[in-house]
Parts: structure tokens; sequence; C-alpha cells
């Protein structure tokens, strides 16, 4: 993917860490990303139905509203079920056989730089 291509793409960060939210959302600006922020998944409902999102990074473990009522959520909305959806968590999981109906991918904290802008690019460009 390209460095036009990426301006165009935009990354909804999805995390209620706001240090952590920062960090990620620094990362993929500078990558060339259009960056939304939410701090946990109520707020990323109202911002998705701000603007067009290519792609949802999101964090597993929120207030009010969780990634994975978040995803569920998302994938039951015909005009969002296709959106990518990549959660990152801390969470050591011993089975996500069973995620792979809500996520397109699943990253561990901490991921590398290079792991989390390969998966936002790989799911950026489809």
């Amino acid at each position: 993917m390209n460095e036009t291509t990426r301006q165009q793409a935009s990354v909804l960060v999805v995390e209620d860490n706001a240090d952590a939210r920062e960090i990620f959302a620094f990362t993929l600006s500078n990558q060339g990303y259009r960056v939304i922020e939410a701090g946990d998944g109520a707020e990323a409902l109202l911002r998705l139905e701000e603007g067009p999102i290519d792609v949802i990074l999101t964090d597993l473990r929120m207030p009010r509203i969780d990634g994975i009522t978040l995803a569920s959520t998302v994938r039951k909305l015909p005009h969002l079920r296709n959106i990518p959806i990549i959660a990152i968590t801390a969470t050591p999981l011993t089975d996500k056989s069973w995620m792979l109906g809500l996520f397109d991918e699943v990253l561990l904290k901490p991921c590398s730089i290079q792991d989390l802008v390969e998966a936002i690019t790989r799911f950026a460009a489809t």
C-alpha cells in the first residue's frame, strides 16, 4: 500500500487507556492513515455513524461497551458488518478460535509497531 492510499484509509482506534490510544494514533498517523479515536465501545459506535471507517482497532476490556460487544454489534449492522476489526489485548488467550467470527485478527499487547502497522495495512487494503 502506498502513502496516497494510506492517507485515504481511516482507522478507528478504540482504547480506554489514553496513553496506549495516543501511541496507536500517533503511530498510524505517521504511517499516513487518518485516525479517529474512541475511549470505549459506546464512543466507537458514535464515531462509526459519523463517517466511513476502513479498519477498527479495538481493545477487548473497556468500560461501558467492551471490544467483544462492539464487534458483535458491528457484525449485526448491515452497513458496518464488513469493516475489518482487529482486536488488541493484554489478556492472554488460550483459544482464539471463538473470536474468528468477530475479529479478523487478534494481536497481543505488547505487540511490535511493525506487527500493528502490517495488520492495519493488510486490512485497509481490502
